[in-house]
């Protein structure tokens, strides 16, 4: 069943024992993004360290969040866009899906129903939300332009930390099982880089940059993780127990030999999202951040692969 939580793409931690089938740039290229990652990691938590500790005295700390949606319908909401997506390629014409003129058509057209099956079935939130009041005490939420900076360069400042984890990931699996990884994480990462690059290759592409950001971000940082918050789980174990699930979503998609390593970068992915959600108070930065991530990925791939 293709739905939301399925169409991120990464790229797994480069180890030494990678495919024979890969190149010596290949994996001389990936080798470097990993040595970059490790070497500038300590810069980000150094980063964060400096950030707590500003925030930990500023006067505008996080109070209440500005979600307008009871607990209830936003629970209700997020497992409904959830399967929603789903039913929609359930219910869509066999020949729609026919893999006749290009071996991606099937992917992309499912793709591209499951994330507008799963935005229509939201849609009646918009009504409700409109007539709820915001809770008086809500943390006012960022403006635009200062929740797009702080998701960019939230995002740029975890991204060494996420490859970092992904390579302690891929390590620990390998001292537990003889699996060769794989550079590519992802099943619909890894359809991309082995086809030609027509019409459905850009539709699938555009789908993991524009659309599955906007429908993943509304689903788990906004229906789920707010729905926590307002009955009064606090900021970090709303982001930790949402950024599980999220994680857990994507394991039918990841690769066994490099499942590890997918699921630490995913998991922190996942954090990292939900603290721009919290800061910000906006899911827009959240959908620009996660698209970012998908296009930065994709273009590694591109040209690693």
């Amino acid at each position: 069943m293709t739905g939301p939580g399925s169409t991120d793409i990464l790229l797994a931690a480069s180890t030494e024992t990678a495919a024979a089938a890969e190149t010596t740039a290949t994996v001389a290229g990936a080798d470097w993004l990993s040595l970059i990652s490790l070497l500038l990691a300590p810069v980000s938590i150094g980063l964060l360290v400096w950030w707590w500790r500003y925030r930990r005295s500023a006067p505008d700390r996080i109070r209440g969040t500005p979600w307008r949606l009871a607990a209830g319908p936003s629970l209700v909401f997020f497992a409904v866009g959830l399967i929603g997506g789903g039913i929609a390629v359930g219910l869509t014409p066999a020949a729609w899906l026919a893999a006749d003129d290009s071996p991606l058509r099937e992917t992309a057209v499912a793709g591209w129903i499951a994330t507008l099956g799963s935005l229509l079935l939201c849609t009646p939130a918009i009504p409700i939300w409109r007539r709820t009041p915001r809770q008086l005490d809500a943390t006012p939420p960022a403006t635009v332009g200062k929740g797009i900076l702080i998701g960019t360069l939230g995002l740029l400042v975890a991204l060494p930390l996420i490859e970092t984890g992904a390579i302690v990931g891929q390590y620990v699996q390998q001292l537990f099982s003889e699996t060769t990884p794989e550079l590519v994480a992802h099943a619909i990462l890894e359809a991309l880089v082995r086809a030609d690059r027509d019409g459905w290759w850009w539709l699938i592409a555009a789908n993991a940059i524009l659309g599955a950001p906007v429908i993943e971000e509304l689903l788990y940082r906004g229906f789920l993780q707010q729905g926590f918050r307002i009955v009064g789980v606090a900021v970090t174990p709303a982001i930790l127990v949402t950024s599980a699930i999220f994680t857990l979503m994507h394991f039918p998609v990841l690769p066994q030999e490099s499942v590890v390593a997918a699921m630490s970068a995913l998991f922190l992915l996942s954090i990292t999202l939900g603290a721009i959600r919290e800061r910000t108070g906006r899911l827009a930065p959240c959908m620009i951040a996660h698209g970012l991530f998908n296009a930065f990925n994709l273009g590694l791939a591109v040209a690693f692969t």
